[in-house]
């Protein structure tokens, strides 16, 4: 009987429905997370900028009102999109609105858009790529004789070589020595462009800016006229002769002389005098030659 009682009450009762559990039970299985990590948003706190300065690309193009940018998003296409920068340097992106990249250089206008969205929480990596379309803020003037005078965009290094080279080249009544004006001071540097090409001789700051303006005169002028292929007027070379200046008309006819020319040469008094030239005579600005016709 007494171990009969011992039992019963050792027994749990019918109302006590507590339950043993295991001292560690088995972790749960976490749910498993998106693949797709671009669209996964990163909290703020965990957002880390790489934007730059201007001041650490001191020789790059900085965007201004009126370009025209293009921002493509790496597996993103839907993102892709072009368009103008407003006056006050902002430009409307996806998702973002409206994003100010004014006097940024493009790799930090990227670096700012791409903090933008991490920071925001749209994308955990965007890998953007910003290009210039059209840089009408950076612009410099190609004036005077030249083949297609305007004005033309910067890149990141234009030099003085390059912008001739946008405007068509110097014609050939232009002077071989242009005046270059440096943006808004009018500070004038003349340029020896035959020397430049040689090596001769160097511009003080050869790259451009915007608001510079390049202006190519006229050459001094020689006129050539009587038995020569091509009567016409151009430009003076440094050192010209008489013989070098019919080359440049094209050469002798078949009836020109090859010693018989006159020079009309007008004198610091206004008069004009006639004089009798040799091949070696040198050609001075406003020279009128007439090549008379051989005697057989």
């Amino acid at each position: 009987m007494a171990v009969l009682l011992g039992a019963c009450a050792g027994a749990p009762g019918p109302g006590d429905q507590s339950v043993p559990t295991p001292s560690s039970a088995p972790p749960i299985a976490a749910s498993p997370s998106s693949t797709n990590t671009s669209t996964t948003p990163l909290p703020a706190a965990q957002a880390q900028s790489t934007e730059t300065t201007v001041a650490d690309d001191p020789q790059g193009v900085v965007i201004g009102a009126g370009d025209i940018v293009e921002m493509r998003m790496f597996g993103q296409p839907d993102m892709n999109t072009q368009g103008f920068v407003s006056d006050s340097g902002e430009i409307s992106l996806p998702l973002l609105g409206v994003v100010d990249i004014g006097d940024l250089t493009p790799n930090a206008a990227q670096s700012r858009i791409e903090s933008a969205y991490r920071e925001r929480g749209y994308f955990r990596d965007p890998q953007i790529s910003l290009t210039l379309v059209e840089h009408r803020s950076q612009q410099v003037a190609v004036l005077g004789a030249v083949n297609q005078p305007g004005r033309f965009s910067l890149s990141s290094r234009t030099t003085l070589l390059d912008a001739l080279a946008e405007a068509g080249g110097i014609t050939a009544r232009g002077a071989r020595t242009v005046v270059v004006i440096r943006g808004d001071d009018q500070n004038r540097e003349r340029v020896d462009i035959e020397a430049l090409v040689s090596g001769g001789g160097v511009a003080s700051d050869d790259v451009l800016h915007a608001g510079d303006t390049i202006y190519v005169p006229q050459a001094p002028l020689f006129y050539i006229y009587g038995q020569v292929q091509r009567p016409d007027a151009y430009a003076i070379q440094p050192g010209m002769t008489v013989i070098q200046a019919i080359s440049t008309g094209g050469g002798l006819t078949d009836r020109g002389s090859n010693s018989r020319f006159t020079i009309h040469r007008k004198s610091q008094d206004g008069s004009v005098q006639t004089l009798d030239a040799s091949p070696t005579t040198r050609v001075q600005a406003d020279d009128v030659i007439f090549v008379k016709e051989r005697f057989f």
